[in-house]
């Protein structure tokens, strides 16, 4: 069975959303978390990110492994995203920037992993390349197609009523992501984790998405 997909509005690795990431590690289950930087910038950046994430998780008790970034080396990418890991976490930054790591042999390893039980957790960036739509910002801003995994487009640093002025479509489904919050999917279903007050625009309607508890995964 797929593992869980948990899409966060940003604000990540802070004490706010200790709370939300527990609970993602309990549904992921046993295992390593890795963390894929592709959002930040090459160097310090990645490496910034990445020890973020490793003091965050390691605060709730998980061991982090930090994926090399693969525009440096694919193949050393790769290696790093064993089977032991049971959450990959995609930090936020650039969607155009993770969009294109997650690209190749690192996304096709990705969907393995991820077939085959690791969940994901994908904060701002993260969580709007998992979708099926993205913004890509730029000079314009363009709607462009994401990874597929969550119908919709996120939309993170939510609050209700706040749509960010992106030209998004009228029959796109929206995922409304405030700060330290969002929603986890299991199976295809949502439930709301997290602080604020996540919702989603269906057929040009926005409703709330009610909190549910879920068991370990697998």
């Amino acid at each position: 069975m797929a593992g869980a997909i948990c899409l966060q509005g940003g604000n990540e690795f802070t004490a706010g959303c200790r709370e939300m990431d527990t609970e993602v590690l309990q549904l992921a289950g046993p295992g390593h978390v890795a963390v894929i930087a592709g959002a930040a910038r090459p160097g310090a950046d990645y490496s910034g990110a990445s020890e973020r994430a490793r003091r965050h998780y390691a605060l709730l008790g998980s061991d982090v492994a930090v994926v090399p970034d693969p525009r440096e080396s694919v193949s050393a990418a790769v290696d790093a995203m064993t089977d032991a890991v049971s959450l990959i976490v995609l930090p936020g930054g650039s969607p155009a920037s993770l969009r294109s790591v997650l690209s190749g042999a690192v996304l096709t390893r990705l969907l393995e992993m991820h077939t085959a039980g690791a969940s994901i957790s994908g904060a701002s960036a993260g969580a709007m390349v998992l979708c099926s739509q993205m913004v890509q910002p730029g000079r314009e801003v363009d709607i462009v197609d994401g990874l597929g995994l969550v119908r919709g487009l996120a939309l993170p640093h939510w609050a209700p009523g706040s749509n960010r002025g992106w030209p998004v479509p009228d029959d796109l489904d929206l995922w409304g992501l405030p700060e330290c919050g969002g929603v986890v999917l299991v199976d295809g279903t949502p439930h709301a984790v997290g602080r604020g007050e996540p919702a989603l625009r269906h057929d040009g309607k926005w409703q709330p998405i009610p909190g549910e508890a879920h068991g370990p995964n697998g």
